[in-house]
């Protein structure tokens, strides 16, 4: 099954921790959804808007590994959503922050393993930096 990440999953190490034998298959662009932080990296609906991140191949164990990592069904739930892949559009399992977290800023550490990861699949960090300038407390 395919499984989009644009937060900490997106970090092959902490991946291949979690999900040993995932297949990273690189850079995808989530539709009709924006960016945020709101502690951890969240997604949101939002039309003509998208967010960057990687695809992966995964498994029911792995599937069941991200499910516990990320609270589901309670602090993010999970959907399928369109994800565009070179010049297919596919669905994907995408994790969505259940309601009711406010944007608030990630833990330096958090946001370093968010970057190395978009650095690992060269994905530009413009959306990561957009969100923490947009509060105006970019980390330096």
């Amino acid at each position: 099954m395919l499984y989009f990440a644009y937060g900490m999953n997106t970090n092959p190490k902490e991946m291949f921790q979690r999900c040993p034998g995932a297949k990273s298959l690189g850079h995808a662009r989530l539709v009709n959804h924006s960016f945020r932080f709101a502690r951890h990296a969240d997604v949101e609906p939002c039309g003509d808007s998208f967010v960057d991140g990687v695809l992966w191949e995964i498994t029911d164990q792995h599937l069941k590994s991200l499910d516990q990592l990320e609270g589901y069904p309670f602090y993010y739930d999970r959907v399928v959503s369109s994800v565009v892949y070179g010049a297919r559009t596919l669905h994907a399992l995408v994790y969505r922050m259940q309601p009711g977290h406010e944007d608030s800023e990630p833990t330096r550490g958090y946001y370093n393993l968010v970057c190395e990861g978009y650095r690992a699949h060269n994905i530009p960090l413009d959306q990561l930096e957009n969100c923490l300038e947009y509060r105006d407390t970019a980390f330096g």
